[in-house]
């Protein structure tokens, strides 16, 4: 019901693209939009949900996971060199993000980016951000 409720929105009649995450929850959002307003879709893995282990091996525990996030809060999303997680920081998780969107910026005036609610924190506020909650930001 969210999402249906997002994809009504508006803001997407000028989008020319949606860029979601490969999560589930994130390319159902995503589907529901581009069913309501017919825009391509094109899935991109690094619009993935912030790290706790950014070594690709992944291979944290839960409890090692929790302990990275904790960390990554204490720290304002900096990652210590005396860290003992290797958590992926919010400077890395923004980079990461960008890389992502600057392949499409030559093609695309207006992309929305269907990911997550860490990955959208680097850009704002700082706040929390309510499922299907929508932020528009400029990326030059």
């Amino acid at each position: 019901m969210l999402a249906q409720q997002c994809a009504q929105q508006p803001l997407f009649a000028q989008v020319q693209l949606i860029l979601s995450s490969p999560y589930t929850r994130a390319l159902q959002t995503a589907l529901e939009i581009v069913r309501f307003n017919d825009i391509p879709l094109k899935v991109e893995l690094e619009l993935h949900e912030w790290l706790p282990d950014n070594t690709g091996s992944r291979t944290d525990t839960n409890e090692q996971a929790a302990t990275a996030h904790k960390l990554y809060r204490q720290h304002a999303g900096k990652r210590t060199t005396a860290s003992p997680r290797p958590y992926e920081s919010a400077a890395e998780m923004k980079a990461r993000f960008l890389a992502t969107l600057n392949k499409y910026a030559a093609s695309y005036d207006c992309i929305a980016c269907v990911t997550h609610g860490e990955v959208m924190r680097q850009f704002g506020d700082q706040k929390d951000v309510d499922c299907c909650g929508v932020r528009v930001i400029a990326v030059n």
